[in-house]
């Protein structure tokens, strides 16, 4: 149901949108995601300001959480239903297991499964069809705070609507009261944009599309100076929206579909003239299943919205802003892409370049006002046997290189020494499992940790620069184990192409 409406939305927008002028003001700026606690939201405010972006606030004002006193002890009549189901026999109010008749509501989709029987709730944990009959396994009755009773076999049935968030949704006369009171909330707010994911839900009940548009309506009403996002462009939406973001969140391993489907999507919603965003980006703590975001990945995402000439949400929680070391200078990376972006510096040529997947960027201040733009060649990762370690780095670009080393598991590594045939680097310190030897390209040297906040600064001693192309390198330290470990060292080289100079336009 949800890809056959938003294929026919999509379809209609173009004959819709000659017919009608927009009704708030299109726009393609940036913004960063606000994670709705009021104790961040003056913190947030002051970030978003030094990255240059406006501070959106996403809203979901059609969803019914099962601790509503909506659900239990007795249930709404207005929780949206699917549909009805007709019970095969009689249940008592122990059964865990029974059975409905056949019905193609078991082909819409559901997350927590669950069914209304006159007041009482029961959600179950799978259903298989035999013959014409449904049978429900593992069911829970009287869930969320329902009474469990018996019911005949006349009893009404319905499956209702739930949604990824563990939540329900509300029929049409409910959604329209949640929305009114939703929007005089966000009226009492100071924030430039409110967000609707999962925009399509609404339309869930009777009225479809319209009632899409009636709920941006009342939205609207109740915020006349704010802009207005959505995951979605329907005919209803298109007159209230100030620019869509799908919602689509990006990482560097996407790289190639990325372009790809930029690409396609720009031209479509350059014909609806709808500004639109390229999805989000999160920037993100290390834990035990990923390292934290780091400055190359961000400015690879940022040159993609720049190719594109294209907005993006920044996912980045007050959390993890307190935490990762690099917060300002991310902030302030992110505010000179954009600046850049939004005056036009970038010219057609640049921006065809900036669309190439596989290439990265990195952009810094000249000496007067304008920017430096860098071809970035990053290299894979190189893991060391700690014994003398031989590598072939392959460089694009003649010059200086960067290096990030990083030390995981166990133990530790001391006096780090880099020999290429121009040059070595030795590095006096010792670097501990978890924690990062960056050198710059400035020759700068630290250590950090995992979030690259700083931990002490080292004198890099000695020079060297890689020719283009094949270079011999050698690599060696002293090892202390830990518990009988070795720690895993591994070594990755930066280097930059010749600079692209940029100003801002006004």
């Amino acid at each position: 149901m949800k890809k056959t409406f938003a294929i026919v939305c999509l379809l209609l927008c173009a004959v819709f949108s000659l017919a009608q002028e927009p009704l708030v003001p299109r726009s393609n700026k940036s913004y960063l995601i606000a994670d709705g606690n009021p104790k961040d939201t003056a913190y947030l405010r002051v970030k978003s300001r030094q990255a240059g972006l406006d501070l959106g606030l996403s809203v979901l004002a059609n969803r019914v959480p099962t601790t509503s006193k909506l659900v239990a002890p007795k249930p709404s009549t207005h929780l949206l239903k699917q549909g009805v189901l007709n019970l095969q026999l009689p249940i008592d109010d122990k059964q865990t297991e029974f059975a409905v008749y056949h019905s193609e509501l078991f082909d819409q989709p559901a997350n927590i499964n669950v069914l209304q029987i006159d007041d009482e709730l029961v959600t179950y944990r799978s259903v298989e069809k035999v013959g014409n009959i449904h049978v429900f396994y593992h069911c829970v009755r009287g869930a969320f705070g329902t009474r469990r009773v018996a019911h005949s076999k006349n009893a009404v049935v319905y499956k209702l609507w739930d949604t990824p968030q563990r939540s329900l949704l509300p029929d049409l006369e409910l959604q329209d009261q949640m929305a009114q009171a939703e929007a005089k909330r966000c009226a009492k707010t100071r924030y430039p944009l409110l967000i609707f994911n999962d925009l399509i839900s609404y339309s869930y009940n009777s009225q479809g599309d319209l009632a899409i548009g009636h709920f941006l309506d009342t939205m609207h009403k109740y915020n006349p100076d704010k802009l207005l996002q959505a995951d979605l462009l329907t005919p209803a939406s298109w007159p209230y929206l100030s620019r869509v973001n799908e919602n689509q969140l990006w990482n560097e391993s996407m790289r190639t579909k990325i372009v790809e489907t930029l690409a396609e999507k720009q031209e479509f919603y350059g014909k609806q003239q709808m500004p639109w965003m390229i999805g989000n980006f999160q920037i993100h703590l290390a834990d035990k299943n990923r390292k934290s975001t780091s400055m190359e990945e961000l400015e690879w995402f940022l040159s993609k919205a720049a190719a594109f000439d294209a907005g993006f949400g920044l996912d980045f929680s007050a959390a993890a802003m307190r935490k990762h070391g690099l917060t300002n200078i991310m902030l302030n990376t992110i505010k000179i892409w954009e600046s850049l972006r939004l005056s036009h510096a970038f010219s057609d040529d640049i921006k065809e370049a900036l669309k190439d997947p596989y290439c990265d960027w990195h952009i810094q201040r000249d000496e007067d006002s304008s920017f430096l733009l860098y071809p970035q060649h990053n290299s894979r990762r190189y893991y060391c046997n700690l014994s003398d370690d031989q590598w072939e780095w392959n460089s694009p670009y003649t010059g200086r290189f960067a290096l990030s080393i990083t030390a995981e598991g166990k133990g530790s590594v001391s006096n780090l020494v880099i020999t290429t045939p121009n040059g070595t680097l030795y590095f006096p310190c010792t670097l501990r499992a978890g924690q990062y030897l960056i050198y710059d390209f400035e020759g700068h040297a630290c250590i950090t940790d995992f979030n690259y906040n700083k931990i002490a600064n080292v004198t890099a001693e000695g020079e060297s620069f890689l020719d283009e192309g094949i270079s011999p390198v050698t690599f060696s330290c002293e090892v202390k184990m830990e518990e009988r470990q070795k720690p895993e060292v591994t070594v990755r080289y930066y280097t930059h192409g010749d600079a692209k100079k940029l100003a801002k336009k006004n």
